[in-house]
């Protein structure tokens, strides 16, 4: 039995590592009262792909959202399903809450300052992530860099040198039992490929890059890691109860769905996700 244990596992480990699914392996450990001390475990953690926190759906309004969410969206159309696809991510897209009804984006018409309304209209989904000890006045400087740089390109040449870089960043979850190696590995490449981008008189930006960017100028930086090398997906896993592909400052909070999207809502219509305030 034990031995049909064991190639089980090590089969379920040997797919886990050939999809390049970013992953944590560590031991859980039980409780003080347990009289075995050697009764550890192992534990696997899988990167979470849905927009839905663990602890379930929570739909909420524009009264809910706070200046500096993170608004991260998806749409049906061609370009955010290849992206989806090859960052095997359920976003493509982020965006930064001003408040007020201002949502700050960078997209291909460059960085620009819209209404919540509009970001909702051209989005399928949109769920707000928070982090949650920024302050009011960092959020203020936040509003102020989005209004600076507002009409500023957009970093076609970012997108361009991330394709292969995406290729490759997978690479570095071959190795789940240390997150350190992962991180100190994804850091690598992302220098080697992308390059040392960081310019305090930048022109142009992609999304996740200006929301970024928009965190560093108002001093809570949500990682470590250069604005230009992270991906909506690398900031949509920095959420709690996630694991993060850069190690990340501050763990961002669920808000909640604004608008669910066509797969959500039919799981709700189901019964498949329940909203937070029901579900047990």
């Amino acid at each position: 039995m034990t031995a049909h244990l064991l190639r089980s596992g090590l089969l379920t480990f040997a797919l886990l590592l050939l999809t390049a699914c970013t992953l944590d392996v560590g031991r859980s450990f039980p409780s003080t009262s347990a009289t075995d001390d050697h009764s550890s475990s192992w534990a696997i953690t899988l990167q979470r792909q849905s927009s839905i926190a663990g602890s379930g759906l929570r739909e909420i309004a524009e009264s809910d959202l706070r200046s500096g969410d993170l608004l991260f969206s998806s749409s049906l159309g061609v370009t955010s399903l290849g992206i989806r696809a090859f960052s095997a991510s359920s976003v493509s897209h982020v965006a930064l809450y001003l408040g007020e009804g201002q949502v700050a984006e960078a997209t291909g018409a460059g960085v620009q300052v819209i209404t919540l309304q509009q970001a909702l209209a051209h989005s399928d989904k949109l769920f707000a992530l928070r982090v949650p000890d920024l302050t009011p006045d960092q959020a203020t400087a936040m509003k102020s860099f989005a209004w600076q740089v507002k009409d500023s390109g957009y970093n076609y040449r970012g997108i361009i040198q991330f394709i292969p870089y995406m290729v490759t960043k997978p690479l570095c979850s071959l190795n789940p039992f240390s997150r350190n190696f992962r991180q100190q590995c994804v850091s690598g490449l992302a220098k080697a490929q992308l390059g040392d981008a960081a310019s305090a008189d930048k022109k142009a930006w992609f999304c996740s890059e200006f929301v970024s960017e928009a965190f560093v100028r108002a001093g809570h930086p949500l990682t470590l890691a250069q604005a230009a090398w992270i991906s909506p997906s690398d900031l949509l896993h920095m959420r709690e109860g996630d694991v993060a592909t850069f190690k990340p400052e501050t763990q961002l909070e669920y808000v909640g769905h604004l608008k669910l999207g066509v797969y959500l809502q039919a799981g709700k219509l189901v019964g498949l996700n329940k909203p937070k305030d029901s579900a047990e």
